[in-house]
């Protein structure tokens, strides 16, 4: 009975030794083990760090995007103005191609003095340089108009006696227009000139005309001139 009594006090104090060894071993692990909420949080906060950098991304590619179809439509509209402007210098082009060209220039083309004369005397500018359309005759020394417009006109005299009065006349249909002129004693070489805008019907005649009483001088130099254009046709 002894014996049995003190083989049991046995058995409870070694399973009594063996829980508080099992528990010891338990909390140990429980240690050594990570804690898996702490990872938890941090794998959420880093899940709220990429969605927000994920939203501004976003708001920033929908900004470039607008900015995009911003750039698209003002290429749109830089093109449609680069068409009309070419279709409008096209017009402009076949407009200019379309419409008369008149332009003449002719010097004198007499060597020493000319006059003075009693009467008005039309001068002939016999060396032509330039004479598009052939309005201008060289022989007589009048313009004759074949088209209807807008035209312009000049002329330069040059006087070389001292004592003889230097000046010339633009007319037109045997109106005159303006004049130049040097009176009387004068250095040498003294030149004078002038110019108009005249409309023109078809036929109407432009000249220049030597004053009664005044010279005029040229030479090899080309020194007094008579030359026009046509600006616009009407």
């Amino acid at each position: 009975m002894k014996v049995s009594v003190s083989l049991l006090l046995f058995c409870y104090l070694s399973l009594s030794d063996g829980d508080k060894e099992l528990e010891v071993l338990v909390a140990s692990e429980r240690n050594d083990q990570p804690n898996i909420w702490t990872e938890v949080r941090d794998v959420r906060d880093m899940l709220v760090e990429l969605r927000v950098k994920l939203d501004m991304t976003m708001k920033e590619n929908a900004k470039m995007a607008d900015q995009i179809l911003e750039l698209k439509k003002e290429n749109s509209d830089m093109n449609e103005k680069i068409k009309i402007s070419e279709a409008q210098l096209k017009k402009t082009r076949q407009e200019n191609k379309e419409q008369p060209k008149v332009a003449f220039s002719a010097d004198l083309g007499i060597r020493g003095d000319l006059g003075p004369q009693s009467t008005e005397h039309t001068l002939a500018f016999s060396n032509v340089f330039t004479n598009i359309g052939n309005n201008y005759n060289p022989a007589t020394g009048l313009f004759i108009s074949a088209v209807k417009g807008l035209y312009y006109f000049s002329f330069t005299a040059c006087g070389v006696q001292i004592k003889q009065s230097m000046g010339a006349s633009l007319y037109k249909n045997g109106q005159k227009i303006v004049s130049v002129g040097q009176w009387r004693s004068h250095d040498q070489h003294r030149y004078a000139s002038n110019a108009a805008v005249l409309q023109l019907d078809v036929g109407d005649v432009v000249c220049v005309k030597l004053l009664p009483q005044y010279t005029i001088y040229d030479s090899p130099d080309n020194l007094s001139t008579f030359s026009g254009f046509l600006i616009y046709p009407i």
